[in-house]
């Protein structure tokens, strides 16, 4: 090789590694925030505070409310704002203008859904103090996007977009977007609806009467609700308008702790992702000194303590959504018929923008008086002769805003019962711990009174004879002050027991989980943070239990089946990522029950076991209804379900575990490898953590996180969804967080989110907390002033 060659050869090399030096520092390292300094910025009164502690949790210190929230949305927006540009688009509509015509059909199922215009109906109904935290946190986070420039996150110029100045009802949207993903009972009634067309009324009933999740109750029966109503004060918030996935908590009274003092737990179940749906911070100013997760994109703190009280959420869901079957005019005027008259529905225009189309697309919604007609943006719901509208509780304006504002001020337990009995939307399990000693739980969300007493839809939309009358009264929604246990817990199960008068719902999630957290806070005398830790990362399936146990006595043929079944009675039940066991349950248990449903369902096989009928929801809570069912029909090892309709001979429940053993010991040992004793179950269910761009190749791997061995399943307490099929990766909704507070010392309780608190790729706090997750580990959050002046690691002051 010659002089010359070599040479060129080095230079060519060298103006490769600056080319890559230079992109690295203009597209990661220019754009990442200033955590440590002064800025000035227009529309603040007073300087403002922000220290950053080691995880890049922001403690802000402001001198007015104002500044509070105006330093709020600054400082959520220096971490998240492509998330934020991303989560209000969603709750608009207008994916399309990024992504171009494949998110066309999404933008218009969230058009029809009408989370944009319900949001600007719920702004008029606000006070003149909320509008003002919301424009305040709208004018942070335009400072912001003003302050940068040109330097934005990487993703603003991958989709070629600069975002927008941020509006107040942005945020409200996005409340709404939680909402619908918390609420999934259209969807349950639709598909039982198709059930029963598929199957008729008897067989499908029989079926779905196999859906009785047994579990603690939240509320236990006997409670006396009547009588601890009067305790409550409601004097002092007379003058506020009176509004009606998954997840764990749990509150432990100070007689049954190490402390001697209340702790709170809390962990919310949801989908993984780059960033992370929660964004810690502490809160101090205008008469607030609260700390937790709040949304990126939403002021104020959704679950977290202030001075005097601790809260924690899970999902309530109550059955705030109905499906009416509409008749339409077939003239296609937009006219309907109800109560034998021939209305005409509301027409609203939307106009969606779509990347590479110089004109907009025109999106017609139809609105009947029960709600936007879904059924054209939903493709499964044609088999059905009529239209479907949705109404929704979602639907009708609430406060969301001024109820957080007081639960995040609230001095004690009068008072936050008070305040969260105004939450309008999701219906959520608030936990309780106050410093004076108390727990407590309130069921926070509208509950709609029916005409005819349930919500089991579709109902037929023309005859008014299944109308709603409004919400359940304040004084009737269930409640609970220090149960005599010493504890109470939350798990997304049944609410109250059958002497409860009033109907909330019959969706509940399956009550194995509350039923392992009641088992293990039971068996301490004493529960220590420690406990709670341990218990948040427990792995052991309560319903794997039944299930092995429903299998006793029953023999099976080949020696492939027999050693399956051994290895099984064996197991101890926990889904470790090393257990073989949890390998050979997950499988076998989805084999059973392709092989008990689908001969007779055929494709809607698919729904029944938990298919999402949206991209916006790819999982239903029939993901779990449908392994209740199963378990149920295993009581009976000759039910004709088990037979298969396709073959001559009449199969029960023995043929069919054995045909589902030996296709199990096939999957395992083509995966796995042929030695069972080396099988684990983190090897078939590996945790990605995936961002947006990283479905784009070669982006993923500038995005990407994992995958990571992961344990559990949908019993368990540290919870893990997958979904319907032979992949069994979690690909549902898992723990998205971890808090566990200390009510006899703040600074010493502990939190994790997942991945970590920036969305910005080469910040350091972009994935350092992936793994605590995955050692059920916490970091501290500091709370004092002083503990968070020693611990800072940046020091951000923001001047007028």
């Amino acid at each position: 090789m010659t002089k010359k060659l070599i040479i060129i050869l080095g230079g060519f090399c060298l103006l490769i590694i600056l080319i890559s030096l230079t992109g690295y520092y203009y597209f990661i390292r220019l754009p990442l925030p200033l955590t440590d300094g002064e800025l000035r910025l227009k529309g603040l009164k007073a300087p403002v505070r922000v220290f950053r502690d080691e995880w890049g949790v922001p403690h802000i210190y402001a001198a007015n409310r104002h500044d509070l929230f105006f330093a709020q949305g600054f400082v959520q927006a220096q971490d998240r704002l492509w998330q934020m540009e991303t989560n209000r688009r969603v709750g608009a509509g207008r994916l399309s203008e990024v992504i171009g015509p494949e998110a066309l059909e999404t933008d218009k199922l969230l058009r029809t859904l009408g989370l944009m215009r319900a949001a600007r109906r719920e702004m008029t109904s606000y006070d003149a103090s909320s509008r003002k935290i919301l424009q305040a946190f709208s004018e942070g986070v335009n400072a912001f996007i003003e302050s940068r420039g040109d330097r934005l996150p990487i993703e603003f110029r991958l989709a070629g977009v600069r975002p927008e100045p941020w509006q107040p009802e942005d945020s409200i949207a996005w409340a709404k977007v939680m909402a619908l993903l918390g609420g999934k009972n259209w969807q349950e009634e639709i598909i039982r609806a198709m059930l029963i067309r598929k199957l008729g009324p008897e067989k499908a009933k029989t079926l779905l009467g196999l859906n009785k999740p047994g579990s603690p109750t939240i509320v236990p029966a006997g409670m006396d609700l009547a009588a601890l109503w009067p305790l409550i004060d409601n004097s002092r918030y007379s003058s506020l308008p009176v509004l009606g996935g998954a997840s764990n908590n749990w509150s432990v009274h100070g007689s049954r702790t190490t402390t001697g003092a209340p702790i709170l737990a809390n962990d919310m179940h949801l989908v993984v992702m780059v960033p992370s749906v929660w964004y810690e911070m502490h809160l101090i100013g205008g008469g607030f000194d609260v700390t937790g997760l709040s949304l990126a994109g939403v002021p104020l703190i959704i679950a977290g303590h202030n001075q005097d009280l601790a809260w924690g959420i899970t999902f309530a869901y109550v059955d705030d959504q109905d499906i009416y079957l509409e008749r339409l005019n077939p003239d296609k005027s937009g006219r309907y018929l109800y109560k034998g008259e021939w209305l005409k529905a509301e027409r609203i225009s939307e106009p969606i923008r779509v990347k590479g189309q110089d004109k907009p697309v025109i999106h017609e919604v139809l609105q009947t008086r029960h709600g936007p007609i879904i059924s054209p943006q939903v493709p499964a719901t044609r088999v059905f002769e009529y239209a479907l509208a949705l109404k929704w509780s979602s639907h009708d304006p609430g406060v969301i805003i001024p109820c957080l504002v007081h639960v995040n001020m609230a001095r004690n337990w009068e008072e936050f019962k008070t305040a969260a009995q105004d939450w309008s939307g999701p219906s959520i399990n608030l936990g309780y711990a106050d410093r004076e000693g108390k727990i407590g739980y309130v069921l926070a969300g509208r509950i709609p009174v029916r005409s005819q007493g349930h919500g089991r839809g579709p109902f037929e939309g023309w005859t008014g004879k299944n109308e709603w009358e409004g919400y359940l009264s304040v004084d009737k929604r269930p409640f609970l002050l220090d149960p005599p246990k010493g504890f109470l817990l939350t798990a997304n199960n049944r609410i109250v027991g059958p002497d409860y008068p009033y109907y909330i719902s019959e969706d509940y999630s399956a009550g194995f989980r509350a039923a392992r957290i009641n088992q293990v806070l039971s068996e301490r005398k004493k529960v220590s943070k420690a406990d709670c830790r341990a218990l948040q990362g427990d792995l052991k399936s309560l319903f794997a239990f039944k299930f092995i146990a429903a299998l006793n006595g029953i023999k099976v043929k080949s020696p492939e089946a027999r050693d399956l079944m051994n290895r099984l009675h064996a197991w101890d039940c926990v889904l470790s990522p090393g257990s073989a066991g949890g390998a050979i349950y997950s499988v076998l248990f989805y084999r059973l029950m392709e092989n008990t449903f689908r001969d007779e369902l055929g494709p809607l096989a698919d729904r029944f076991f938990g298919v999402g009928l949206t991209p916006l929801e790819p999982l239903s809570r029939f993901i779990e209804h449908s392994r209740i069912i199963l378990l149920g029909l295993m009581t009976d090892r000759e039910s004709s379900w088990f037979d298969n309709i396709e073959t001559p001979e009449k199969e029960t429940l023995p043929d069919i575990l054995e045909k589902s053993l030996n296709e199990t010991a096939v999957f395992l040992k083509q995966n796995l490898g042929p030695d069972p004793s080396t099988w684990r179950w983190g090897r078939l269910h590996k945790v990605s953590i995936n961002h947006p761009f990283g479905r784009i190749k070669p982006l993923e791997r500038l995005f990407n996180l994992g995958p990571y061995e992961g344990g559990g399943h949908f019993s368990t307490v540290w919870q893990s969804a997958v979904s319907p099929g032979m992949n069994f990766n979690l690909n549902g909704w898992t723990v998205s967080n971890r808090h566990i507070y200390d009510l006899n010392d703040w600074d010493r309780s502990l939190g994790a989110i997942v991945p970590g608190q920036s969305g910005m790729v080469g910040s350091p706090h972009y994935d350092d907390q992936v793994y605590l997750w995955l050692k059920v580990d916490h970091h501290p959050l500091y709370y004092s002033r002083s503990k968070v002046e020693s611990k800072a690691v940046g020091i951000l002051v923001l001047k007028p």
